[in-house]
């Protein structure tokens, strides 16, 4: 049957139950004993009841058939089981019946209560078995009536609507060097103005973030995962949309696709394809809209009962980040982080891990004279801040191509300490300190003296390598119900090696490294899972061209 006849169905099914309470009440006054022709009249309506919910096919023709039976043999047996009351005087005398008349048995209070609830019950029970069989067949018209498959399907998204103001200093250098419009153009004369970065004219403008995810549970233990997202699609940082594009329609990209398998006592997780952050980290190193593709997998030891709240855990993972021709000089990242999480009885929680990040083939190679045949080496996507030159090598004073003067091989250390002794009231300390290993001065020097024309950041040739970020939290870490709140305060420092500018936080210092500065939040919730936060990010260049930013931003958000 299909789900739009459940109403008709639902509204047979009461007017049978209005009929059966009919005749119980009827069959059981005192005084009033029916008429042959009110008797008939009731069963003709139950039945004409019956044969509709058959037609209709809630019931099939047997079940109506056992429900007819059943109601005779009822009848027949409370017939028969009914006792006659009579004076005492007269229980020892034979009753006599005068001929051709017809006498109804006096049936107690206590029996017509007795039978009125054992028959409607027992109908009730017969139509509701009936109609729960069909139901459950059809899935319809009860609780988790999706067909099976459909029920393995979860939906999650979020919205964040956003107002954000950027003030830039006065005292801002107007030279500061766009290195991304620079290679999309092919040389600072054809990229022309967008050349350089706005730092001077402050900006006021309104951005949407939307993103819908797809979780399935293939089977126990092996998920699916699928998230679309708006945004550029070429900026792997910012899933953003700026309003004030004439009306235009704002593109999704498949932010995410995964195979995932977790183990039944889930000490083995394995991620295949685009897949959320699997590391624990800060935004110091991480953007937070960042998604990894490629594969991860961790290991986390399975924690004896009668032991202490220790939990150690591995992760690695490998990811492609530009597929070249020449196999052997794919751009990857290799990461591996340990650590372990450790909390109390009052619940107070310590997390501990040490990452490194090896970037396989990152740096950049100098073309002999007239060739662009290492121009692969520049990197696809870059926001500012890491030391770079030009790769070109050729007599056209126009062009430029800048890549990386450094390897970068980071090793990242994270510190969380989630006080709960103050409950509801949290108070989170954070410390995240990176270092950039595979900087080395020397060779920095060397890239940027083979290349004759324009080099990038030749005032960092110094071992500026260490990045740095404390922060204070109070509050409800994570902010899902009305009346939820935090406020933090945080301190960043970030020097212009000491990570890759691609990857790391888009809105301080307006994205990228060799910036320092503070950065000041507030949340709270107004209902679940709705809140507003207010966020304050106040940096400057710490050894590159002078640019100060406050960025104001509030922020809407939404999410299922």
């Amino acid at each position: 049957m299909k789900k739009g006849s459940s109403a008709l169905v639902l509204l047979m099914c009461t007017l049978l139950s209005l009929d059966q309470s009919a005749i119980a009440q009827e069959v059981t006054k005192e005084a009033a004993p029916m008429s042959e022709k009110d008797v008939l009249q009731l069963q003709i309506k139950t039945q004409t009841l019956i044969n509709v919910l058959v037609q209709k096919g809630v019931i099939d023709a047997e079940t109506a058939r056992l429900l007819n039976a059943k109601a005779e043999q009822e009848t027949a047996k409370r017939y028969s089981d009914a006792t006659e009351v009579v004076p005492n005087s007269q229980k020892d005398k034979p009753a006599t019946v005068e001929p051709g008349v017809v006498r109804v048995p006096y049936v107690s209070k206590n029996v017509r209560d007795q039978i009125r609830n054992e028959v409607s019950a027992g109908l009730a029970t017969e139509v509701e078995a009936a109609v729960m069989k069909k139901a459950e067949m059809e899935r319809w018209g009860v609780p988790n009536s999706w067909p099976s498959w459909l029920q393995k399907i979860k939906l999650s998204g979020d919205v964040r609507f956003r107002a954000e103001m950027d003030k830039f200093a006065a005292e801002n250098s107007d030279q500061y060097i766009d290195i991304l419009a620079i290679n999309k153009a092919g040389g600072t004369i054809p990229a022309g103005q967008a050349a350089f970065l706005n730092t001077t004219e402050d900006t006021e403008r309104l951005r949407l973030r939307a993103r819908l995810g797809i979780n399935v549970a293939v089977a126990t233990g092996w998920d699916l995962g699928l998230r679309l997202a708006s945004g550029s699609g070429t900026n792997p940082v910012s899933s953003n949309f700026t309003l004030g594009t004439n009306m235009s329609d704002s593109a999704f990209n498949l932010d995410r696709a995964y195979l995932a398998y977790k183990s039944s006592a889930k000490q083995v997780q394995v991620w295949a394809g685009r897949f959320a952050n699997p590391w624990l980290s800060t935004d110091l190193v991480w953007d937070e809209d960042i998604s990894f593709g490629g594969i991860a997998a961790s290991y986390a030891p399975l924690r004896p009962l009668d032991e202490e709240g220790f939990d150690p855990y591995i992760t690695i993972g490998a990811f492609p980040l530009d597929d070249i021709e020449q196999s052997a000089q794919d751009k990857w990242l290799l990461g591996a982080q340990t650590g372990f999480n450790y909390e109390w009885e009052n619940q107070n929680l310590f997390k501990f891990a040490a990452a490194f990040y090896d970037y396989e083939h990152i740096k950049g190679q100098f073309n002999t004279f007239g060739s662009n045949l290492l121009d692969f080496t520049a990197p696809k996507f870059v926001q500012k801040g890491n030391t770079m030159f030009d790769i070109r090598n050729d007599d056209k004073t126009n062009t430029q191509l800048a890549a990386l003067a450094s390897d970068y091989k980071e090793v990242d250390i994270n510190l969380v300490y989630d006080i709960a002794s103050f409950a509801p009231t949290h108070i989170v300390l954070i410390a995240d300190f990176v270092r950039n290993v595979g900087f080395n001065a020397k060779e920095n020097l060397q890239a940027l003296e083979t290349s004759t024309k324009l080099n990038f950041g030749a005032d960092a040739i110094q071992e500026h390598a260490d990045g740095r970020k404390v922060e204070v939290l109070v509050g409800w870490p994570k902010i899902s119900k009305n009346g939820d709140w935090n406020v933090s305060v945080a301190y960043k420092m970030l020097e212009s090696d000491a990570v890759l500018d691609a990857f790391t936080d888009s809105d301080f210092h307006l994205g990228g490294t060799d910036a320092s500065g503070y950065i000041v939040k507030a949340q709270y919730g107004w209902a679940d899972n709705v809140w507003t936060s207010f966020q304050l990010l106040s940096a400057n260049e710490i050894h590159g061209a002078k640019l100060g930013v406050d960025v104001w931003q509030i922020d809407m958000h939404m999410r299922f």
